[in-house]
Protein backbone atom coordinates (compact mmCIF):
# COMPACT_ATOMS: atom_id res chain seq x y z
CA UNK A 1 0.00 0.00 0.00
CA UNK A 2 1.30 3.45 -0.97
CA UNK A 3 0.09 6.12 1.41
CA UNK A 4 -0.09 9.85 0.98
CA UNK A 5 1.92 12.40 2.91
CA UNK A 6 -0.32 15.48 2.92
CA UNK A 7 1.44 18.67 3.77
CA UNK A 8 -0.62 21.70 4.28
CA UNK A 9 0.94 24.73 2.74
CA UNK A 10 1.26 28.00 4.38
CA UNK A 11 3.98 30.60 4.61
CA UNK A 12 7.52 30.00 3.46
CA UNK A 13 11.17 30.77 3.74
CA UNK A 14 14.76 32.13 3.18
CA UNK A 15 18.18 32.50 5.03
CA UNK A 16 19.42 32.41 8.57
CA UNK A 17 22.17 34.74 9.63
CA UNK A 18 23.39 32.81 12.66
CA UNK A 19 25.59 29.75 12.97
CA UNK A 20 24.21 28.08 16.08
CA UNK A 21 22.66 24.62 15.82
CA UNK A 22 18.88 24.68 15.44
CA UNK A 23 16.68 23.45 18.27
CA UNK A 24 13.13 22.13 17.87
CA UNK A 25 10.94 22.53 20.96
CA UNK A 26 8.02 20.11 20.56
CA UNK A 27 4.73 20.13 22.49
CA UNK A 28 2.59 16.99 22.23
CA UNK A 29 -1.18 16.65 22.21
CA UNK A 30 -2.38 13.05 22.81
CA UNK A 31 0.73 11.45 21.27
CA UNK A 32 1.78 8.27 23.13
CA UNK A 33 5.27 8.18 24.64
CA UNK A 34 6.62 5.76 22.02
CA UNK A 35 5.46 8.10 19.24
CA UNK A 36 7.09 11.04 20.98
CA UNK A 37 10.41 9.20 21.08
CA UNK A 38 10.31 8.57 17.33
CA UNK A 39 9.35 12.17 16.54
CA UNK A 40 12.12 13.48 18.79
CA UNK A 41 14.57 11.28 16.89
CA UNK A 42 13.46 12.85 13.60
CA UNK A 43 13.70 16.33 15.11
CA UNK A 44 17.26 15.56 16.19
CA UNK A 45 18.22 14.80 12.59
CA UNK A 46 17.02 18.25 11.47
CA UNK A 47 18.72 19.88 14.46
CA UNK A 48 22.04 18.44 13.30
CA UNK A 49 21.50 19.83 9.80
CA UNK A 50 20.24 23.40 10.20
CA UNK A 51 21.58 26.55 11.83
CA UNK A 52 19.44 29.00 13.80
CA UNK A 53 19.69 30.91 17.06
CA UNK A 54 15.90 31.01 17.55
CA UNK A 55 14.20 27.85 18.89
CA UNK A 56 11.64 26.35 16.51
CA UNK A 57 8.27 25.78 18.22
CA UNK A 58 6.37 22.70 17.07
CA UNK A 59 2.95 21.40 18.13
CA UNK A 60 2.23 17.73 17.37
CA UNK A 61 -1.34 16.38 17.59
CA UNK A 62 -2.10 12.64 17.43
CA UNK A 63 -5.60 12.12 16.00
CA UNK A 64 -7.64 10.42 13.23
CA UNK A 65 -7.16 12.48 10.06
CA UNK A 66 -8.35 10.23 7.22
CA UNK A 67 -7.97 6.80 5.73
CA UNK A 68 -4.91 7.44 3.54
CA UNK A 69 -3.20 10.42 5.14
CA UNK A 70 -0.27 9.81 7.46
CA UNK A 71 0.50 13.40 8.39
CA UNK A 72 -0.51 16.99 7.67
CA UNK A 73 1.72 19.97 8.37
CA UNK A 74 0.81 23.64 8.78
CA UNK A 75 3.78 26.04 8.77
CA UNK A 76 3.26 29.47 10.25
CA UNK A 77 4.72 32.29 8.18
CA UNK A 78 5.79 35.90 7.77
CA UNK A 79 6.51 38.22 4.87
CA UNK A 80 8.18 41.63 4.48
CA UNK A 81 9.84 41.37 7.88
CA UNK A 82 12.99 43.31 8.70
CA UNK A 83 15.85 41.72 6.78
CA UNK A 84 13.63 39.67 4.46
CA UNK A 85 15.76 38.94 1.37
CA UNK A 86 12.78 39.04 -1.02
CA UNK A 87 9.78 41.37 -0.70
CA UNK A 88 6.18 40.23 -1.18
CA UNK A 89 7.21 36.65 -0.44
CA UNK A 90 6.13 34.28 2.33
CA UNK A 91 8.70 32.59 4.58
CA UNK A 92 8.16 29.90 7.19
CA UNK A 93 8.50 31.60 10.58
CA UNK A 94 11.19 29.13 11.57
CA UNK A 95 13.35 30.54 8.79
CA UNK A 96 12.16 34.13 9.13
CA UNK A 97 13.09 34.02 12.81
CA UNK A 98 16.48 32.62 11.95
CA UNK A 99 17.11 35.35 9.38
CA UNK A 100 16.35 38.12 11.84
CA UNK A 101 17.90 36.40 14.86
CA UNK A 102 14.77 37.22 16.86
CA UNK A 103 11.33 35.73 17.42
CA UNK A 104 8.82 37.38 15.08
CA UNK A 105 5.81 35.40 16.33
CA UNK A 106 5.79 35.35 20.14
CA UNK A 107 3.01 33.21 21.53
CA UNK A 108 2.50 31.34 18.23
CA UNK A 109 3.76 27.98 17.04
CA UNK A 110 6.09 27.87 14.05
CA UNK A 111 4.91 24.45 12.89
CA UNK A 112 1.74 22.48 13.70
CA UNK A 113 1.59 18.82 12.64
CA UNK A 114 -1.21 16.26 12.78
CA UNK A 115 -0.17 12.60 12.72
CA UNK A 116 -2.81 9.96 12.07
CA UNK A 117 -3.61 7.75 15.05
CA UNK A 118 -5.24 5.19 12.73
CA UNK A 119 -2.17 3.57 11.16
CA UNK A 120 0.00 0.66 12.19
CA UNK A 121 3.09 2.67 13.13
CA UNK A 122 6.62 1.48 13.72
CA UNK A 123 8.05 3.50 16.60
CA UNK A 124 11.61 2.19 16.50
CA UNK A 125 14.50 4.41 15.47
CA UNK A 126 16.54 1.76 13.63
CA UNK A 127 14.75 2.17 10.30
CA UNK A 128 13.53 -1.44 10.17
CA UNK A 129 9.71 -1.47 10.08
CA UNK A 130 8.01 -4.74 9.26
CA UNK A 131 5.75 -5.13 6.23
CA UNK A 132 2.46 -3.48 7.09
CA UNK A 133 4.10 -0.94 9.44
CA UNK A 134 4.76 2.72 8.68
CA UNK A 135 8.03 4.13 9.94
CA UNK A 136 7.18 7.13 12.12
CA UNK A 137 10.72 8.54 12.10
CA UNK A 138 10.59 8.75 8.28
CA UNK A 139 7.15 10.35 8.25
CA UNK A 140 8.06 12.82 11.01
CA UNK A 141 11.28 13.76 9.18
CA UNK A 142 9.22 14.38 6.04
CA UNK A 143 6.55 16.47 7.78
CA UNK A 144 9.10 18.54 9.68
CA UNK A 145 10.81 19.23 6.36
CA UNK A 146 7.57 20.77 5.12
CA UNK A 147 7.22 22.79 8.29
CA UNK A 148 10.74 24.13 7.86
CA UNK A 149 9.94 25.38 4.38
CA UNK A 150 9.86 22.61 1.81
CA UNK A 151 6.37 23.88 1.02
CA UNK A 152 4.45 26.10 -1.37
CA UNK A 153 1.22 28.04 -1.70
CA UNK A 154 -0.23 26.41 -4.84
CA UNK A 155 -3.94 25.87 -5.37
CA UNK A 156 -6.10 24.98 -8.38
CA UNK A 157 -9.86 25.59 -8.52
CA UNK A 158 -11.52 24.64 -11.79
CA UNK A 159 -9.13 25.74 -14.52
CA UNK A 160 -7.50 28.51 -12.48
CA UNK A 161 -4.24 28.02 -10.65
CA UNK A 162 -2.98 30.36 -7.97
CA UNK A 163 -0.41 31.12 -5.33
CA UNK A 164 -1.47 32.61 -2.00
CA UNK A 165 -5.22 31.92 -2.12
CA UNK A 166 -5.23 29.10 0.42
CA UNK A 167 -7.90 29.42 3.11
CA UNK A 168 -8.21 27.78 6.50
CA UNK A 169 -11.47 26.25 5.28
CA UNK A 170 -9.54 24.30 2.61
CA UNK A 171 -8.28 22.05 5.40
CA UNK A 172 -11.42 21.76 7.53
CA UNK A 173 -12.05 20.20 10.00
CA UNK A 174 -8.37 20.57 10.92
CA UNK A 175 -7.42 23.93 12.37
CA UNK A 176 -4.32 25.87 13.37
CA UNK A 177 -3.83 27.56 16.71
CA UNK A 178 -1.89 30.40 15.08
CA UNK A 179 -3.99 32.93 13.13
CA UNK A 180 -4.37 32.01 9.46
CA UNK A 181 -2.64 34.77 7.48
CA UNK A 182 -4.07 36.78 4.64
CA UNK A 183 -1.82 35.37 1.92
CA UNK A 184 -2.74 38.14 -0.56
CA UNK A 185 -2.07 36.09 -3.72
CA UNK A 186 1.63 36.08 -2.92
CA UNK A 187 4.00 33.13 -3.43
CA UNK A 188 6.37 31.54 -0.97
CA UNK A 189 10.10 31.33 -1.53
CA UNK A 190 9.79 27.70 -2.63
CA UNK A 191 7.28 28.78 -5.29
CA UNK A 192 9.70 31.33 -6.70
CA UNK A 193 11.94 28.49 -7.87
CA UNK A 194 9.19 26.53 -9.66
CA UNK A 195 9.42 26.60 -13.44
CA UNK A 196 7.52 24.98 -16.28
CA UNK A 197 9.63 23.05 -18.78
CA UNK A 198 8.44 25.18 -21.73
CA UNK A 199 6.74 28.25 -20.29
CA UNK A 200 9.18 29.35 -17.62
CA UNK A 201 8.78 30.52 -14.00
CA UNK A 202 5.34 30.00 -12.52
CA UNK A 203 5.47 33.24 -10.54
CA UNK A 204 5.56 35.21 -13.81
CA UNK A 205 2.17 33.82 -14.88
CA UNK A 206 -1.14 35.55 -14.15
CA UNK A 207 -2.16 34.76 -10.57
CA UNK A 208 -4.81 33.43 -10.50
CA UNK A 209 -5.04 32.25 -14.07
CA UNK A 210 -5.58 29.35 -16.43
CA UNK A 211 -1.97 29.30 -17.64
CA UNK A 212 -0.84 28.84 -14.05
CA UNK A 213 -3.46 26.13 -13.53
CA UNK A 214 -2.26 24.34 -16.67
CA UNK A 215 1.33 24.50 -15.43
CA UNK A 216 0.46 23.24 -11.96
CA UNK A 217 -1.15 20.15 -13.50
CA UNK A 218 1.30 19.60 -16.35
CA UNK A 219 3.70 16.96 -14.99
CA UNK A 220 6.41 19.35 -16.19
CA UNK A 221 7.35 21.40 -13.13
CA UNK A 222 10.97 21.71 -11.98
CA UNK A 223 12.82 23.43 -9.14
CA UNK A 224 15.53 25.62 -10.67
CA UNK A 225 17.47 26.72 -7.59
CA UNK A 226 21.20 26.94 -8.40
CA UNK A 227 22.34 24.73 -5.54
CA UNK A 228 19.69 22.10 -6.25
CA UNK A 229 20.78 22.04 -9.89
CA UNK A 230 24.43 21.81 -8.87
CA UNK A 231 23.61 18.82 -6.65
CA UNK A 232 21.73 17.21 -9.55
CA UNK A 233 24.44 17.33 -12.25
CA UNK A 234 23.18 20.66 -13.57
CA UNK A 235 19.59 19.47 -14.02
CA UNK A 236 16.64 21.06 -12.22
CA UNK A 237 14.98 18.49 -9.90
CA UNK A 238 11.52 17.45 -11.01
CA UNK A 239 8.52 18.40 -8.86
CA UNK A 240 5.34 16.34 -8.37
CA UNK A 241 2.62 18.02 -10.48
CA UNK A 242 0.09 15.39 -11.64
CA UNK A 243 -2.67 16.13 -14.13
CA UNK A 244 -5.23 16.12 -11.32
CA UNK A 245 -4.23 18.70 -8.73
CA UNK A 246 -4.00 17.34 -5.17
CA UNK A 247 -4.08 20.09 -2.56
CA UNK A 248 -1.18 19.73 -0.14
CA UNK A 249 0.60 17.26 -2.40
CA UNK A 250 0.96 18.82 -5.86
CA UNK A 251 3.81 21.28 -6.43
CA UNK A 252 5.25 20.77 -2.92
CA UNK A 253 7.09 17.45 -3.27
CA UNK A 254 9.78 15.91 -5.41
CA UNK A 255 8.32 13.80 -8.19
CA UNK A 256 7.45 10.27 -7.08
CA UNK A 257 8.42 8.38 -10.24
CA UNK A 258 11.68 10.30 -10.65
CA UNK A 259 12.79 9.53 -7.09
CA UNK A 260 11.18 6.15 -6.25
CA UNK A 261 11.73 3.85 -3.28
CA UNK A 262 15.44 3.27 -2.79
CA UNK A 263 16.48 6.58 -4.36
CA UNK A 264 18.51 8.78 -1.95
CA UNK A 265 16.04 11.62 -2.58
CA UNK A 266 12.85 9.65 -1.90
CA UNK A 267 12.06 11.22 1.50
CA UNK A 268 10.40 14.36 0.12
CA UNK A 269 8.21 12.58 -2.44
CA UNK A 270 4.46 12.46 -1.69
CA UNK A 271 4.06 8.75 -0.94
CA UNK A 272 5.58 6.14 1.35
CA UNK A 273 5.08 2.38 1.46
CA UNK A 274 4.64 0.25 4.53
CA UNK A 275 7.92 -1.41 5.44
CA UNK A 276 9.87 1.52 3.95
CA UNK A 277 12.22 3.78 5.93
CA UNK A 278 14.47 6.73 5.10
CA UNK A 279 16.13 8.74 7.85
CA UNK A 280 18.00 11.27 5.70
CA UNK A 281 16.57 14.21 3.68
CA UNK A 282 18.76 13.45 0.68
CA UNK A 283 21.15 15.64 -1.31
CA UNK A 284 18.47 17.36 -3.37
CA UNK A 285 16.33 18.27 -0.37
CA UNK A 286 19.35 19.69 1.45
CA UNK A 287 20.37 21.74 -1.58
CA UNK A 288 16.79 22.98 -2.03
CA UNK A 289 16.67 24.01 1.62
CA UNK A 290 19.83 26.04 1.01
CA UNK A 291 18.31 27.60 -2.11
CA UNK A 292 15.25 28.78 -0.20
CA UNK A 293 17.54 30.17 2.44
CA UNK A 294 18.53 27.74 5.16
CA UNK A 295 22.16 27.61 6.21
CA UNK A 296 23.45 24.09 6.84
CA UNK A 297 25.83 23.06 9.60
CA UNK A 298 29.42 23.14 8.29
CA UNK A 299 29.94 19.37 8.48
CA UNK A 300 26.71 18.38 6.69
CA UNK A 301 26.99 16.25 3.61
CA UNK A 302 30.62 15.21 3.70
CA UNK A 303 29.62 11.57 3.45
CA UNK A 304 25.84 11.57 2.90
CA UNK A 305 25.80 14.28 0.22
CA UNK A 306 28.98 13.86 -1.74
CA UNK A 307 27.84 16.05 -4.62
CA UNK A 308 27.36 19.31 -2.71
CA UNK A 309 30.09 20.06 -0.18
CA UNK A 310 29.47 23.21 1.81
CA UNK A 311 31.37 26.01 3.46
CA UNK A 312 30.48 29.09 5.49
CA UNK A 313 30.15 32.72 4.45
CA UNK A 314 30.11 35.27 7.27
CA UNK A 315 28.86 37.65 8.53
CA UNK A 316 25.51 36.76 7.09
CA UNK A 317 23.84 39.08 6.14
CA UNK A 318 26.91 41.00 4.89
CA UNK A 319 27.13 44.77 4.57
CA UNK A 320 30.53 45.83 3.22
CA UNK A 321 32.71 42.73 3.36
CA UNK A 322 32.26 38.98 3.61
CA UNK A 323 34.72 36.27 4.66
CA UNK A 324 34.80 32.55 3.93
CA UNK A 325 35.62 29.35 5.79
CA UNK A 326 36.46 26.65 3.23
CA UNK A 327 36.73 22.88 3.29
CA UNK A 328 40.23 21.68 2.61
CA UNK A 329 41.40 21.43 -1.00
CA UNK A 330 39.67 24.52 -2.32
CA UNK A 331 42.53 27.04 -2.46
CA UNK A 332 43.52 28.31 -5.87
CA UNK A 333 40.12 27.58 -7.45
CA UNK A 334 37.86 30.01 -9.24
CA UNK A 335 35.00 31.60 -7.29
CA UNK A 336 31.70 32.71 -8.83
CA UNK A 337 28.90 34.81 -7.33
CA UNK A 338 25.44 33.99 -8.72
CA UNK A 339 22.16 35.80 -8.04
CA UNK A 340 18.76 34.17 -7.50
CA UNK A 341 18.04 34.31 -11.23
CA UNK A 342 21.12 32.22 -11.98
CA UNK A 343 23.08 35.15 -13.42
CA UNK A 344 26.85 35.31 -12.85
CA UNK A 345 27.54 38.55 -11.00
CA UNK A 346 31.27 38.22 -10.39
CA UNK A 347 34.07 35.75 -11.13
CA UNK A 348 37.44 35.83 -9.35
CA UNK A 349 40.25 33.60 -8.18
CA UNK A 350 40.46 32.29 -4.63
CA UNK A 351 40.22 34.87 -1.83
CA UNK A 352 39.47 34.45 1.87
CA UNK A 353 37.29 37.59 1.93
CA UNK A 354 35.87 40.11 -0.52
CA UNK A 355 34.29 43.53 -0.77
CA UNK A 356 30.55 43.22 -1.44
CA UNK A 357 29.56 46.84 -0.85
CA UNK A 358 28.67 47.28 -4.53
CA UNK A 359 26.28 44.32 -4.68
CA UNK A 360 22.56 44.98 -4.74
CA UNK A 361 20.70 43.87 -1.59
CA UNK A 362 19.43 40.30 -1.68
CA UNK A 363 20.51 36.64 -1.55
CA UNK A 364 23.47 35.25 -3.50
CA UNK A 365 25.14 31.90 -4.04
CA UNK A 366 28.94 31.63 -4.03
CA UNK A 367 30.36 28.67 -5.94
CA UNK A 368 33.96 27.50 -5.84
CA UNK A 369 35.43 25.29 -8.55
CA UNK A 370 32.15 25.06 -10.44
CA UNK A 371 29.75 23.50 -7.94
CA UNK A 372 32.22 21.57 -5.79
CA UNK A 373 31.71 23.96 -2.85
CA UNK A 374 28.68 26.18 -2.30
CA UNK A 375 27.74 28.90 0.17
CA UNK A 376 24.80 31.25 0.38
CA UNK A 377 24.83 34.77 1.77
CA UNK A 378 22.65 37.85 1.87
CA UNK A 379 23.78 41.38 1.03
CA UNK A 380 21.85 43.75 3.27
Amino acid sequence: MRTLFLLSLLPLLVVPRTISAATLDITYNLAPPEAQAAIEHAAGIWENLLLSDVPIKVLVTWAPIGNTTLGITFPNGRRDFAGAPLPQTWYATSLANSITGAELNPGENDIEIYFSSSFNWYFGTDGEPANGQYDLVSVALHELGHGLGFVGLSKVVGADGSFGLLQASDFSPLITLFPWPQLDTLPGVFDRYLTHAQNGPLVLMDNPGTALGDAQTSNQIYFNGPLAMAANAGVAPRIYAPSTFALGSSCVHLNESTYPDGNPNELMTPFISSGEANHWPGPLCLAMMQDIGWMLAPDVGLHENKGARVFLAYPNPAHDRISFSFPSGSRGNRMTIIDTQGRVIRTLTFVSSMDVSDLSPGPYVLQVNGSAFNARFIKD
